[in-house]
Parts: C-alpha cells; sequence; structure tokens
C-alpha cells in the first residue's frame, strides 16, 4: 500500500467515525429528554398507585436521603437494598399524608426497582414496579401479579418471606421457585419503612 492511499484511508475512516459521532450525539439529545419524561411519567403513576395524593413533594427529604444512603445502615440491615428517591405524598392542603419510597434491590436476573407507600404509622400503603422486573417470565414476574404485591398492603416493618404459604401477620409468601426475587422486593420494602422511622419521624 502507497502512503497516499493509506492517508487517504485513515482520512475517510476519521470522517466516518466523526460523523457518525456526531450523528449519536445527536440522536441522544433528541431522545434524552423525552426518556426522561417517559421514566419520570411511570414513577409518579406508580406513586398514585400505592398512595394516591394531591401532590408529591420529592425535595423535602432529599437531604435525609442522601444521609441514609452514605450511612449505609438501612441498606446493610435489608439485603443490601438501596434507597433512589422519596416523596412526602400530600393533600390538597398541602399536609403530609405519608411517604412514597423507590428503591431497589438485587434479585435473580438484576435490580428490581420497587415503590413503596409508608404511612405516617408506618403501615405499608401499597407497592408497584416502575419499571419491567428484569426476572424469569413464569417465575420472578410473578411478583408483578396482585397475588405476591397485595400482600405488602396493611403490613408493618421488618417483614419475612416463607416458603409454603401460611404467612403470619409478619410474613410474605414467598413466590414458588423465585424465593431469591420475594426476597428482594421484600428487602426494599423493609429498607423503605426503615427509613421513614430513622430519617423522616425519628
Amino acid at each position: 500500500m502507497n502512503k497516499d492511499s493509506f492517508v487517504k484511508d485513515a482520512l475517510v475512516l476519521t470522517a466516518i467515525t466523526l460523523i457518525s459521532g456526531i450523528l449519536l450525539g445527536a440522536v441522544y439529545g433528541v431522545t434524552k429528554d423525552p426518556i426522561e419524561r417517559a421514566n419520570n411519567q411511570s414513577t409518579y403513576e406508580a406513586y398514585r398507585v400505592v398512595m394516591d395524593a394531591a401532590d408529591y413533594d420529592t425535595d423535602s427529604y432529599q437531604d435525609a436521603l442522601d444521609t441514609a444512603v452514605s450511612d449505609g445502615i438501612v441498606a446493610s440491615e435489608n439485603g443490601g437494598a438501596e434507597l433512589l428517591s422519596v416523596a412526602a405524598a400530600k393533600d390538597d392542603s398541602g399536609a403530609e399524608i405519608g411517604y412514597v419510597v423507590k428503591g431497589q434491590c438485587s434479585g435473580y436476573g438484576g435490580n428490581d426497582i420497587v415503590v413503596v407507600g409508608v404511612s405516617s404509622d408506618l403501615v405499608v400503603t401499597g407497592i408497584s414496579f416502575p419499571e419491567a422486573l428484569p426476572e424469569t417470565p413464569g417465575l420472578g414476574q410473578k411478583a408483578t401479579e396482585p397475588e405476591f404485591y397485595e400482600q405488602f398492603a396493611g403490613k408493618g416493618m421488618n417483614l419475612s418471606v416463607k416458603k409454603g404459604g401460611g404467612a403470619g401477620e409478619d410474613e410474605i409468601d414467598a413466590i414458588s421457585g423465585a424465593t431469591i426475587t420475594s426476597t428482594a422486593v421484600t428487602n426494599t420494602v423493609n429498607a423503605a419503612t426503615d427509613f421513614v422511622e430513622m430519617y423522616i419521624l425519628g
């Protein structure tokens, strides 16, 4: 290969790389905001499922959330469950009626993201899933079915997972064949109630 041909090929490759980079940057710029809006919308829809409110204040307890994440106590006591966001649910008068905590914990196929409603007396008002769970269809995916997630509403703190059915007051019936997923979701719920008790109400 002569020198001129080599230089020409290098210039062509450089131009292709440059143009590709510009196009990818443009596509990211165009899609970033719509994707962020869609994610925010799904999160707020999940908020409404677990605790219907006139407003969700996502600012008031951000410092408390940052402190809890930094301390690491909530995560260490709940299977590594990570707190992602918190909102104070408010009625029409602006009074707080409870809290909505978004968190995640490692399940069988990846991190299971859960939104948890917690009342001011530390009762779970419900849970929901703002994103598809990265779990096995027919097994871990059953966490998104009412038979599983409706168990959490009305329960208190320090829940445990029970295999084989017949869960007690502070227990959650595990999904058959998906104990890891069941535990991941329960750990996130426990992390949410612990956080509210320790860093908001405490």
